[in-house]
């Protein structure tokens, strides 16, 4: 074989080989953590309503007249 073509198989080796190298994932290591932390319980499934409110109106009494 000529020396470019050995050359060019050489390269296209080691870039197989690097490739190879970076795409191995280890697992991640697993850890058994205990902790006093609070761990809420998942959220409920999201409903969607029909109308939703733009404005929460309340009626306020207030005493002015009352006072001196």
């Amino acid at each position: 074989m000529g020396p470019k073509l050995l050359f060019v198989l050489g390269i296209v080796a080691t870039h197989a080989a690097v490739g190879a190298a970076l795409l191995h994932e280890d697992p991640p290591p697993v850890v058994a953590v205990s902790s006093c932390v609070y761990a809420p319980d998942p959220l409920p499934p999201f409903q969607a309503q029909a109308e939703l409110m733009a404005m929460h109106v309340s009626t306020v009494t207030t005493l002015d007249s009352l006072q001196p």
